[in-house]
Formats: C-alpha cells, sequence, structure tokens
C-alpha cells in the first residue's frame, strides 16, 4: 500500500465526485467507446447505476488499503461482471473512460493525480481478476 496514492486519490475523488456531472460524463465517455459496451448498457437503471459506481469508487481506496470486507466486496463484482461476460479489455476501458473524465472534473489534475487513480485502480483489478482465477482453479 503506499498513503501518499491513496491520500492523493482520496482527495481527487472527493474533488470530482462533487459534480453529478462527473458521473455523466464517464458513463458517456465509457458508453461511446463502442457498440459492445453500448449494449451493455441497453435498457438499464442509469440513475442506479451512476449511484453504484459512486459507491464503488469510494470503496476503491479502501480496499487498497486493505480495509477487512472489502476485498469480499470486490471479489463479488468479479463474478458478477463475470457472468455479464465482462472481460479485462472492458475494464482497461472503463479505467480510460474514468480516467478521462477525472481529467475534466478534478481542477488539480496531475501526473500525480493520474498515478494515484491508476495505483489505486489496478490493485483492485487485479484483486478482482486474481479471486476469479483463484475460483476457476479451484473448481477444474
Amino acid at each position: 500500500m503506499n498513503q501518499h496514492n491513496l491520500e492523493i486519490f482520496n482527495r481527487s475523488l472527493q474533488r470530482v465526485t462533487s459534480s453529478p456531472a462527473f458521473f455523466d460524463c464517464f458513463y458517456d465517455n465509457f458508453i461511446n467507446q463502442s457498440d459492445e459496451i453500448s449494449r451493455f448498457f441497453k435498457n438499464r437503471d442509469m440513475a442506479q447505476l451512476k449511484k453504484k459506481l459512486r459507491e464503488t469508487l469510494f470503496m476503491l481506496a479502501e480496499t487498497a488499503e486493505g480495509r477487512p470486507g472489502l476485498t469480499l466486496y470486490i471479489e463479488m463484482l468479479g463474478r458478477i461482471h463475470k457472468r455479464l461476460n465482462v472481460q479485462r479489455k472492458h475494464f482497461n476501458m472503463w479505467e480510460e473512460a474514468l480516467l478521462e473524465a477525472v481529467k475534466i472534473y478534478d481542477d488539480e489534475y496531475d501526473d500525480e493525480v493520474l498515478a494515484a487513480w491508476l495505483y489505486v485502480i489496478d490493485e483492485v483489478i487485479e484483486t478482482m481478476f486474481s479471486a476469479l482465477e483463484e475460483a476457476r482453479l479451484k473448481a477444474s
């Protein structure tokens, strides 16, 4: 765990999530990346998804800090996304769309902020995929 990155991430997260338009920007960026991504969100309750995204973003730092129980939540998210046939490439697209929205909505955005977001996001995504891989190996 890199405390410095977590502190920068948390401050940036507070800044960007203070604007509801941040979530609209993210989903516009993400959904418009490809027809495949767009199909994932067809007929979805976007208000509910934005609320879940907000909750998940705040859990990212806590998960990266190693808070007990949150790793189980991230593993559960992995299982849900696996059932939806979400692949690693989709998470890369998600990350790209998210970072673009952060760049727009964080008035203190710089290379250090970008590094902090990448640190937290990548660590949590790796946790999720590692848990899925372990579950796959146990099942076989």
